[in-house]
């Protein structure tokens, strides 16, 4: 065999591994790719984990001051609550949290009151859509007051509304019911709120609330 036919071999067996070892890299990458595409096509979670959340309300309310009188009062409340999932990949959760509540009246009693509330909800958010950014969140549960402050203002002086004329008690417990309607990290809601009936404690308080919250 001549010199010129070995190094023709010598080229041609080069060339063929080096296609075959091209060949091989192709193949790993490709299948390497496919791996970190499945990755990133993960599945997105049941419902968003804002377990916290602030929110301010304004509620005209009604008070019963004694046996035969009801009072209507306009109420501010800053509160705060966390949510705890009862249920685990299913949006059921429970709500537990405080607020304090400003209560005012200037055509009969001409009062103020300062009310601290710790309330308790069972909830349920409903996603119309995939995205999980809306939700629908039906809720009841109970609570419960205490009155810190309930002063009768005459002229420049004022009355203690507590025990006395109207035998008013500091603690109370109420039971409320509402819906929240969350867009991301917000929700807006109404609720109505109502003491248990209790002819010894006065005041009974029923009202109406408008929500603005923010979660986190």
């Amino acid at each position: 065999m001549s010199t010129t036919r070995i190094k023709m071999a010598l080229l041609a067996v080069l060339c063929f591994g080096l296609n075959a070892q091209a060949q091989f890299d192709d193949e790993y990458e490709l299948e390497e790719w496919s791996l970190d595409d499945e990755e990133e096509v993960a599945p997105k979670p049941q419902h968003k984990k804002y377990n916290n959340a602030f929110y301010l309300q304004y509620s005209p309310a009604r008070y019963k001051v004694n046996e035969d009188d009801r009072v209507k009062f306009n109420e501010m409340t800053v509160g705060y609550f966390r949510s705890i999932e009862v249920v685990e990949d299913l949006p059921y959760f429970v709500e537990a949290g405080a607020n304090m509540k400003f209560s005012w009246e200037t055509s009969v009693l001409k009062a103020r009151v300062l009310t601290f509330r710790i309330p308790i909800n069972v909830i349920y958010k409903w996603y119309p859509w995939k995205d999980k950014d809306h939700a629908i969140a039906p809720y009841a549960g109970a609570s419960i007051r205490a009155i810190a402050m309930a002063r009768e203002h005459t002229g420049p002086e004022s009355t203690c509304l507590i025990g006395n004329p109207y035998d008013w008690h500091h603690f109370q417990v109420s039971w409320q019911t509402g819906v929240r309607f969350y867009l991301n990290r917000y929700f807006l809601g109404v609720s109505y709120s109502r003491d248990f009936r209790d002819s010894s404690k006065y005041p009974g308080v029923r009202e109406c609330g408008m929500q603005l919250g923010y979660c986190f």
